[in-house]
C-alpha cells in the first residue's frame, strides 16, 4: 500500500515571492496579465500580479465579487445569520429571557443583505485601485491567442495580453425535467435574492448549498421538504457530522427524501408539484433547484485562443493552473477543482505568481478546509475516516460529543461532536470534522495542525482556555 504521508500530502507548494521590480514582458501587449473575472478567484489573481511586478487588468461585466460576494457565499450567510438569531431565539427562555414576541422583518433582512455586499463590492474597487491594477467594465471574449475583445457600455475594443487568467466562475446546473422559470422554480441566486419567502418549498438536492437554504427556511418557518438522489444529505461530507444536522432539521419540521429521484414536476395555481421516484408526490410554493454548479466559458471564445472546453464545461489545468495554452491560466471554479472561494483566491495567487516568473508555484489540495452553515455547522478539512482507509493500511479514528463539554452546556448547544482521523503508525492527523454551533471558528486551528503535519499527542499538548468550545479539539485528539 502506498504511504499514507505522501498520499494525504501531494505535491509541494513551490514558493511565492517577487522576482521582478520592473516591468515583466514585452511593450508590443497593453497587458503583462489580463485576468477576466472579478470574483475572489479573479480579482486576488490581478492584485496579486500588480503586486509581483506586472501591469496587470482585471474584466469584469457584471458587479465586483462575483457569485461569491452577490449571490453566493456572503449574502447566504447574512441571510443564515438571521435564521441563527430565529433559532437562538426560541431558546431564550432558558437563559432567562422572554423574547416571545420576536417577528421576522424579510424585507430588512434583505436591505442588510443588499448593504452588506455594496460595502464589499467597493472594497473590491478599493484593493484594486489601491495596487495599481485596471478594472476594465466589460465582456471579454478571446479574438486570438494573446487578444481579447471587450464590449461594454463604453463600446468595443481590443487589448493584448501577453498572459491570460480566465476566472469566470460557474453558474447553476439546471434540470431538464425543472428548467427554471426564476418564479416558481428557481436557482440559489433567485432564493438569496428575493424579497419575501414562500410559504412551502421544496428543496431538490441534498448538498451543501440545498441544504444551508433548507436550514434557512426551516428556521424562519417556512415549510421544507429536501429531495435527494443519493442516500443521504450532505454525501461529501463526514457522514456522523451530517448526521447531526439532519436531526435539527427533522426536529424543526422539515421533511426529507432520500435515496429518491425527482421525476415529474408540474405547476399550478398553489405553485408546484414534484412526482418522486418513490411514488409519492411533494408540493410546495417553489421549487429551489440546487444541484451543482457548472463551469462557465459562455461568451469567451476560447476556441479562438486554441482551447477546448472540458465535459464539465471548464478549463483543464496543471498545478500551476496553466491550461493547454501554457500562457492562458484558468482559477476558480471555471478550473472544475473544488468549487470554493477561499480555494479560488489561492489558485489565483498561484496562476499570478507562476504567470510573473515564480515557476515552482504551484497548488497544493491536501488541505482544503470546507463548511456547511445549517444547524449544527459543519467545519471539515483533510481526510474523511473512508478516505483515509482507502489510502492508509492502519487509521485511527476518535469521537468527543459536545455535550460533555461545559462550554456547550453553558451555550445550551449540545448537538454535535467533533472527530479526528489520524494515521495509526506515526499518530499524523490526517482530517478533522466538527458539527458543532460555531464550528467554523475551529476550523483555522484544524487546517494549520494538518498543514504542520501536526500529530494528535500534539495537539493534546496544546493548552487551551477554558471554558471554549476550542477545548473540544483538545479533549479529541486526547
Amino acid at each position: 500500500m502506498a504511504d499514507c504521508r505522501a498520499a494525504h500530502l501531494g505535491p509541494p507548494a513551490g514558493p511565492i515571492r517577487k522576482p521582478f521590480g520592473e516591468a515583466l514582458m514585452s511593450e508590443s501587449y497593453d497587458f503583462d496579465v489580463a485576468v477576466i473575472g472579478a470574483g475572489p478567484a479573479g480579482y486576488v489573481a490581478g492584485i496579486r500580479a500588480a503586486q509581483l511586478g506586472a501591469k496587470a487588468c482585471v474584466i469584469e461585466k457584471g458587479e465586483l465579487g462575483g457569485v461569491c460576494t452577490n449571490v453566493g457565499c456572503i449574502p447566504t450567510k447574512v441571510l443564515w445569520r438571521t435564521a441563527e438569531l430565529m433559532l437562538e431565539a426560541g431558546h431564550m427562555d432558558e437563559s432567562g429571557l422572554d423574547l416571545s414576541e420576536v417577528r421576522l422583518n424579510w424585507p430588512a433582512v434583505s436591505a442588510r443583505r443588499e448593504s452588506i455586499t455594496g460595502t464589499l463590492r467597493k472594497g473590491i474597487a478599493s484593493l484594486l485601485s489601491g495596487n495599481g491594477v485596471e478594472l476594465l467594465r466589460a465582456a471579454a471574449s478571446f479574438t486570438g491567442p494573446h487578444t481579447l475583445g471587450l464590449e461594454g457600455a463604453e463600446g468595443e475594443r481590443q487589448l493584448s495580453a501577453e498572459k491570460v487568467i480566465v476566472a469566470t466562475g460557474s453558474r447553476p446546473v439546471e434540470l431538464p425535467v425543472a428548467p427554471f422559470d426564476h418564479e416558481v422554480i428557481i436557482d440559489s441566486s433567485d432564493a438569496v435574492t428575493a424579497r419575501e419567502l414562500p410559504e412551502s418549498v421544496v428543496v431538490i438536492g441534498g448538498g451543501y448549498i440545498g441544504v444551508e437554504f433548507a436550514s434557512i427556511y426551516a428556521a424562519c418557518g417556512v415549510e421544507v421538504t429536501v429531495i435527494e438522489m443519493l442516500d443521504r444529505l450532505l454525501p461529501d461530507m463526514d457522514e456522523d457530522c451530517a448526521r447531526e444536522v439532519v436531526k435539527v432539521l427533522k426536529k424543526s419540521g422539515a421533511i426529507i427524501h432520500t435515496g429518491t429521484r425527482l421525476e415529474e414536476v408540474r405547476k399550478d395555481e398553489g405553485g408546484v408539484r414534484a412526482g418522486l421516484s418513490d411514488g409519492k408526490e411533494a408540493s410546495g410554493r417553489q421549487m429551489l433547484v440546487c444541484v451543482g454548479r457548472r463551469p462557465d466559458c459562455e461568451g469567451l471564445a476560447v476556441q479562438e485562443a486554441g482551447l477546448e472546453t472540458a465535459e464539465n464545461g471548464g478549463l483543464k489545468v496543471n498545478r500551476h493552473m496553466q491550461t493547454a495554452v501554457p500562457h492562458v491560466y484558468a482559477v476558480g471554479d471555471v478550473a472544475g477543482g473544488p468549487m470554493l472561494a477561499h480555494v479560488g483566491s489561492r489558485e489565483g495567487v498561484v496562476a499570478a505568481a507562476h504567470a510573473t516568473g515564480a515557476l515552482t508555484a504551484a497548488m497544493d489540495y491536501a488541505v482544503v478546509p470546507a463548511c456547511v452553515f445549517a444547524r449544527p455547522e459543519i467545519a471539515t478539512v483533510g481526510l474523511t475516516a473512508q478516505q483515509a482507509r482507502e489510502r492508509c493500511e492502519d487509521v485511527v479514528v476518535r469521537k468527543f460529543p459536545l455535550r460533555a463539554l461545559g462550554k456547550a452546556h453553558i451555550t445550551g448547544d449540545l448537538d454535535g461532536l467533533v472527530k479526528m482521523v489520524a494515521d495509526g503508525r506515526t499518530g499524523q492527523l490526517l482530517g478533522v470534522h466538527i458539527a458543532a454551533v460555531g464550528a467554523s471558528s475551529l476550523l483555522g486551528e484544524a487546517a494549520l495542525a494538518l498543514q504542520l503535519e501536526c500529530t494528535a499527542e500534539e495537539l493534546a499538548q496544546t493548552i487551551h482556555a477554558h471554558p471554549t468550545l476550542a477545548e473540544s479539539l483538545r479533549e479529541t485528539a486526547e
